[in-house]
């Protein structure tokens, strides 16, 4: 071997260093990471991290792929692709395809997708492949397609001076919403910009072609392993011929093509019109959930379900059935019904149509329907005729022609109001029957004894059960039955706030919260914040106290604004009074004090069909005579938000994943407004997180019941520890 000098080994050490420093920078540092809003260019991809506000991370890992990491945000997008000039048209750039692979973990609000802008016209488009706990449906459906052996349904939606690649304007977003999710596959983007053309959609010059990420109020984590996009080739908008003609596609094997249970969604039914659809655990027809249809504009208003032609053909007959209930009227009609397109015009057509009491499951069914030859684009749908009530839908189908409505509803003996639940809430309804009062209630679960009578046996037989009361032999009944029905309730303590809240839900184990929410009713749009509030607690499952004031600073009550209230109610939500026209009480005397809180109950009532809420005075005044004269529990707090201190949503979360943290949140009582765009969005955030952490949010009076802590006439209450 042969050795170096020491003065040869010297400058070859030195030039194996220098070597180093003029090496490129990409071959020798760390992978690029961005926290805040930056573009740039990499590897031949363009790269972009966008956001609003929150915490993000997002780590180029060459060829297109990058991992991404989001927390506290508004909105936030991570994309790498191709951006062009807006000088070419899609057609005149070439075949555009997407081959991808992700590690897709989000916690809420989130979509997996081929993102990109044109100009001329300005259009926001997207081709999501999977997303987080929300499909986004867009607002107008648009029919579907097929691209990839996949199906799409497809949707546009207006937005209306929001952020663009020009700055706040007005501009057009279209969908493509993969019905089954996906984290690797193949997206041929021309396939999908053919068929939009096709429906309308009119395409521009081409601004980016970039698969993305996207959070919205959430938070989550994915690496996006494999980022193909191929560009070039000649284009050809003329479809693929198949070999083979379709095969007819075979229902289940329950006989259906679609059955929709909504247990574990909203199983790809949409908001038709201005409305808000949500799935409830309130009621259903069977099983646990429904989907509940609120906060509606038009009586067209409703929910709606694309049909895929190649399951549908149109000239052929099926049979398409659902149960609807609504509990606000006396009776409401409803329709269910198809819209189509059909030689360039939109057509709708009848399939069923029925009539519903207060409280009754109506089931709309046809088991002959044919599908005009020749439509497309078919939306099945139901609505109301006249009114603007809301509504729950279950068990909806579509299958061969000739299968009937087959499904049993929930029944079960003391199940007096068909909720799908036997509990206090039963009591009281059979309780309200007999003393004469207007309550729906069902026979076949409401005569426990089974002898054709609904009488003070059947109390006693389901108060028994309910409340574990010990087994007492009735006396035998005398051949004559009374002739008036008992007219005492059950005894209450005098003071006591009779706290009849079903807690069956909430695990005492686990820790909890009661929001609280003054100074509504709002409004029932969808981009109200009172909506957005009642949105993010019901499809996480929860739910809070509103505090309503009848005539606030000259605003008075409507029927768009009492539709409000009916919502949180029938959400299961706590109606709570804020009384008549928000004066400070501890300023009033006595008369006055009872006037304000008397004139709001009444409203409450007439609306609710409940007897008693608790209070919150205005700017929590308080003295002596507040107390003397409430006549219900007096309710502060112990966590104030100050969102009517100008707080922003962010301070808002901090605060309370703060007191989350350190203990102090477990049982209090927290004042919020639901009349706050910040406030609704620091909800939309909490609400998935905190039941990600374990806890759970309550009404006031489920919190102190769970906690077996009794409440009293005229005490001020901030917590129940």
């Amino acid at each position: 071997m042969k050795f170096l000098k020491p003065k040869k080994a010297l400058c070859l050490f030195l030039s194996v260093i220098m070597g180093a420093v003029m090496m490129p920078i990409s071959e020798i540092s760390a992978a690029t990471v961005l926290t805040d809003s930056k573009t740039g260019n990499e590897d031949g991809y363009d790269y972009e991290l966008w956001k609003d506000s929150g915490n993000t991370t997002m780590t180029l890992l060459g060829n297109g792929a990058f991992s991404c990491e989001w927390s506290n945000i508004n909105n936030a997008l991570f994309r790498t692709g191709k951006k062009f000039d807006c000088t070419q048209t899609y057609k005149e750039i070439g075949n555009i395809t997407c081959e991808y692979e992700v590690d897709y973990n989000p916690n809420g609000n989130s979509y997996l997708c081929l993102y990109g802008w044109t100009k001329e016209p300005l259009i926001e488009y997207y081709i999501v492949e999977s997303w987080g706990n929300w499909r986004p449906p867009g607002t107008q459906s648009k029919g579907t397609i097929t691209v990839d052996g996949e199906v799409y349904d497809i949707y546009t939606s207006t937005r209306v001076n929001q952020p663009s690649i020009i700055g706040n304007t007005t501009f057009e977003q279209y969908w493509s919403v993969r019905r089954n999710k996906s984290t690797t596959g193949t997206i041929s983007v021309n396939k999908h910009f053919d068929e939009w053309e096709k429906k309308g959609m009119k395409m521009g010059k081409m601004y980016e072609a970039a698969f993305t990420v996207e959070g919205y109020q959430s938070s989550g984590k994915a690496t996006v392993k494999k980022n193909k996009i191929t560009i070039g080739g000649e284009y050809t908008d003329t479809p693929t011929q198949p070999t083979d003609p379709p095969k007819p596609v075979e229902p289940d094997k329950d006989g259906y093509y679609f059955h929709s249970t909504y247990e574990s969604g909203t199983d790809s039914w949409t908001a038709r019109g201005e409305n808000n659809i949500a799935t409830s655990s309130n009621v259903s027809f069977a099983g646990n959930q429904s989907l509940y249809v609120s906060g509606r504009t038009n009586a067209w208003n409703g929910a709606g379900y694309t049909l895929d032609t190649s399951v549908f053909r149109p000239g052929s007959t099926y049979s398409f059935g659902m149960a609807v209930m609504q509990n606000q009227i006396a009776s409401e009609d409803f329709k269910l019904s198809l819209q189509y397109d059909l030689n360039g015009q939109t057509e709708y057509a009848a399939i069923a149509e029925g009539s519903a009491s207060k409280g009754e499951w109506l089931t709309l069914t046809n088991t002959s329907y044919t599908i005009p030859a020749g439509a497309s684009n078919l939306l099945l749908y139901v609505e109301t005729l006249e009114n603007l009530t809301n509504f729950y839908v279950d068990e909806a189908y579509g299958a061969p022609q000739g299968k009937d409505f087959a499904v049993k509803p929930n029944s079960k003996d003391g199940d007096v109001n068909h909720d799908g639940n036997v509990s206090i809430v039963d009591i009281i309804a059979l309780q309200s029957y007999l003393l004469g009062k207007d309550t729906v209630v069902h026979t076949d679960t409401a005569d426990l004894n089974k002898d054709g009578k609904l009488n003070a046996f059947d109390l006693a037989a389901l108060k028994r059960y309910v409340l574990n009361l010990p087994v007492v032999e009735p006396e035998p009944e005398p051949t004559e039955p009374p002739t008036e029905p008992p007219t005492e309730a059950p005894p209450k303590i005098e003071g006591q706030w009779y706290n009849t809240a079903d807690i069956s839900w909430i695990d005492p184990n686990k820790p909890m919260v009661a929001l609280s929410f003054d100074d509504g009713p709002v409004g029932i749009a969808n981009t109200d914040p009172s909506i957005r509030i009642q949105n993010a607690l019901a499809n996480n499952g929860f739910h809070a106290t509103f505090f309503y004031c009848i005539n606030l600073w000259g605003r008075n009550l409507n029927s768009t604004l009492e539709q409000e209230i009916l919502r949180a109610k029938d959400l299961g939500f706590e109606v709570a009074n804020h009384t008549y026209s928000h004066p400070d009480l501890s300023k009033m005397d006595p008369a006055g004090i009872q006037k304000e809180i008397n004139d709001c109950s009444t409203v409450l009532k007439r609306l609710t069909g409940q007897d008693a809420f608790l209070i919150r005075p205005p700017y929590l005044g308080l003295n002596d005579t507040v107390k003397a004269n409430a006549g219900a529990p007096l309710i502060t707090c112990a966590v104030d938000s100050q969102d009517w201190n100008k707080k922003t949503t962010q301070d808002m979360i901090n605060q309370m994943t703060t007191k989350m943290n350190d203990g102090s949140l477990d049982n209090t009582i927290v004042l919020m407004h639901e009349t706050y765009a910040d406030t609704a969005a620091a909800v939309e955030y909490l609400a998935p997180y905190m039941k990600e952490k374990g806890w759970q949010i309550v009404t006031i009076s489920e919190m102190f019941k769970v906690n077996n802590k009794v409440m009293y006439d005229g005490q001020v209450y901030t917590q129940a520890k």
